[in-house]
């Protein structure tokens, strides 16, 4: 699955400073690409490019079974690293930097270069339950999965369903818990460039990541599609400032 941590920023460059800052700079091992987005004026598309440990890398992609043999035969040809990256788009309107990957190392390492090379501070968009349901409810066609948090975050009640909105269960718990919802699976109510490629998004309020279904067919998802659950988000955030 595609998982993308969305962050928000207060003040930012022009696009052509950004890209300027940024562009061909070193982080150790470590380098970013940066350019004007072909698709959209206010957004600059960035690449982190980085090695990691061949090892680390295909036990990322493939089962463990798999990886001994190969990472052997890789390892007594050479080939001790391999070349990864990351995409990241910063957009302007909405004040956002996604990520895409997960909150790891990693994605702290990114955010902590650009933050030193912009100067800026960048935020995890945190959402409420009530932001929460508000995403569901008004801009998803179904919800079909909820978590909600208990005892500190030591103990997590999961509730899978069609329609989960309308289901008993999951009202109750609703009713009984209204601040513990911090997780949503829906189906989101946005403009699909393929119809009949519809998927479900899972939104952790608690991590600020978005993570999208995917299939053999078609794993990536358009910027097209995917800004507009980015844009919901940081509408229902409250975060919008002029």
């Amino acid at each position: 699955m595609v998982v993308i941590t969305v962050f928000t920023f207060e003040k930012m460059p022009s696009i052509k400073e950004i890209v300027k800052v940024l562009n061909k700079k070193k982080n150790g091992e470590a380098w970013l690409t940066a350019k004007e987005s072909k698709y959209n004026k206010g957004e600059v598309f960035l690449q982190y490019w980085y090695y990691e440990d061949v090892e680390t890398a295909l036990k990322q992609a493939m089962s463990e079974e798999d990886v001994y043999e190969i990472v052997s035969f890789l390892k007594n040809n050479g080939k001790q690293k391999v070349l990864k990256r990351t995409y990241c788009f910063i957009n302007l309107f909405l004040k956002t930097l996604e990520v895409y990957r997960g909150p790891d190392n990693r994605t702290q390492e990114i955010i902590s270069f650009l933050e030193s090379l912009l100067n800026v501070k960048f935020k995890p968009m945190t959402l409420k339950a009530e932001q929460l349901k508000e995403i569901y409810s008004k801009h998803g066609t179904e919800l079909r999965q909820a978590m909600f948090k208990h005892v500190d975050g030591l103990f997590y009640e999961i509730l899978k369903a069609d329609y989960l909105e309308k289901n008993e269960k999951f009202v109750e718990c609703l009713q009984k818990y209204p601040e513990n919802l911090r997780v949503i699976t829906f189906r989101p109510k946005i403009k699909f460039l393929n119809e009949n490629n519809r998927y479900q998004v899972t939104i952790n309020g608690d991590k600020g990541t978005i993570r999208l279904s995917s299939n053999e067919v078609f794993r990536w998802r358009p910027r097209f599609e995917i800004r507009q659950i980015v844009f919901l988000l940081k509408n229902t955030s409250g975060l919008f400032s002029s």
